[in-house]
């Protein structure tokens, strides 16, 4: 890397839940590190907010409100980077969902909800960019998973099987992908300090070590690291991010 010169100079990034907890913090580590931005969540105002901070550091960013488990709303979102950028660099799979609740209990409709968003989001998102990023020989794509996706979490079978999943889909992706030029690998979050977590039935549960919890912007420094050259041929790697080993 040249003296003075940006980690992500020149690259453009899409990260989806970009409106609050970790996707913002990428967003804003990956414009402070040179990167042009789109965001996508379901919520205007949210990602208006984040927008603005992302150009108040001189970057441009373009803000999409979609649900990425809906294809033609991730039509729209590509359609969107594509027109305005001309490609995307970085893929920062992060949005999710967790509906509380023991498995004897959950509704199959709560199930599909969170698979779809969880997984079949990430794999629409990814089969998006995939093309382009294959015909450039270049691209890195990172899946925000869980701890959970590791280890179950008791009270949330739903979201532990969907983090499982994008665990398992992104190793078969990123060994489909080897030698092309695309990256792909995993960030596993521990307990970190978000709405969703603070919200949940399970927080004291994921919280009786309290010193267990950590700011998003830890992930959004494993995110860069994985988004740069500095991660170097790193592919089809799980990173986990955490300060204990267990719940």
């Amino acid at each position: 890397m040249q003296k003075g010169r940006q980690l992500l100079e020149g690259k453009i990034a899409l990260i989806t839940g970009g409106g609050r907890g970790i996707g913002k913090s990428v967003a804003l580590a990956f414009a402070r590190e040179g990167a042009d931005i789109v965001i996508t969540a379901r919520t205007d105002a949210q990602l208006n907010t984040v927008a603005e901070e992302i150009k108040s550091l001189g970057r441009t960013c373009i803000a999409v409100a979609a649900d990425i488990s809906v294809d033609k709303d991730v039509e729209r979102v590509f359609k969107d980077a594509f027109d305005e950028f001309g490609r995307v660099d970085i893929l920062v799979n992060n949005a999710g969902i967790a509906i509380d609740g023991a498995f004897a209990e959950i509704s199959m409709k709560d199930w599909d909800r969170t698979i779809n968003v969880n997984l079949r989001g990430a794999a629409l998102c990814t089969k998006a960019t995939l093309s382009d990023m294959l015909k450039r020989g270049e691209g890195v794509i990172i899946n925000i998973a869980s701890a959970a996706g590791l280890r179950g979490l008791p009270g949330n079978a739903a979201y532990s099987a969907s983090k499982g999943g994008l665990i398992a889909m992104s190793h078969a992706v990123a060994d489909e992908l080897r030698g092309s030029g695309v990256r792909v690998n995993v960030i596993c979050p521990g307990p970190i300090k978000t709405e969703m977590l603070m919200q949940s039935k399970l927080r004291d549960f994921l919280l009786k070590n309290k010193e267990s919890l950590l700011p998003p912007e830890d992930i959004a420094g494993a995110a860069l690291y994985l988004a740069s050259d500095l991660s170097g041929g790193l592919n089809s790697q799980v990173i986990t991010v955490r300060n204990t080993n267990r719940w």
